[in-house]
């Protein structure tokens, strides 16, 4: 391979071997499209959603208000809400290491986390079975508020079940559309390094520019292979 490199060479380069790139390029694609679709195993989600108050705001005889269209009893003042928030934010580390709340994770990966700095938790169960995911989403939501009893006291407030979680149809990993884009754009890579390996590896003389860079004279014709041309 030449070493003053130009644009030009580079692209005349990789036309040369535009069939050995866009070959190697299926081939990786297929290859991730395959092993996405076949080999890994598909990973469901499903959340419950539960509601945490504070003593005051559970007994509070103030309207109703919403979350997510859904109905939350309790007035809204910051003294309630900051009480709120900060008594979920306490739950998520407590139902994380609860003995009660921990049992029921041994069929799923669980996350629990505090939905946007409010009273709202969210239980997202993960598991290669989607009814399974779904069942272990809400019975930690079941669970929740005898956990929250035992530690906290009932004259502490409560916690109440927003949404339930349903089986979901589709997995969330793997992405098959991602890895296969990720496959083709790996296919690409390897096909343009393996066409600049075989270039450099070549040590034929080319017509032409070849020739007159090596001994220094200019060509004014060349043979023609007439079996090559046909």
């Amino acid at each position: 391979m030449p070493k003053d490199l130009t644009p030009q060479k580079i692209l005349s380069m990789l036309l040369r071997h535009i069939k050995l790139i866009i070959l190697v390029a299926a081939l990786v694609t297929l290859i991730a499209y395959g092993y996405s679709s076949f080999f890994i195993t598909p990973v469901y989600s499903a959340s419950s959603l539960i509601m945490v108050q504070n003593y005051s705001e559970y007994y509070s005889t103030q309207p109703t208000t919403s979350y997510n269209g859904y109905n939350t009893k309790g007035r809204i003042d910051s003294g309630n809400i900051s009480a709120s928030s900060t008594i979920a934010a306490n739950c998520v580390i407590l139902f994380s290491n609860s003995p009660d709340m921990t049992s029921l994770m041994t069929d799923a990966t669980v996350d629990i986390e505090q939905v946007e700095e409010q009273n709202f938790i969210r239980f997202n169960a993960s598991s290669a079975n989607p009814q399974v995911a779904a069942n272990v989403a809400n019975q930690l939501a079941e669970q929740a508020p005898k956990t929250f009893a035992s530690l906290y006291g009932k004259d502490k407030g409560r916690v109440d079940t927003i949404t339930s979680a349903v089986a979901p149809t589709t997995p969330i990993s793997p992405n098959i559309n991602q890895n296969t884009l990720i496959g083709l754009a790996i296919g690409l890579v390897l096909g343009i390094l393996l066409a600049f390996f075989l270039e450099i590896i070549d040590t034929t003389l080319k017509p032409g520019d070849d020739l007159a860079k090596l001994y220094n004279l200019p060509v004014f014709a060349e043979i023609v292979d007439f079996e090559k041309e046909g």
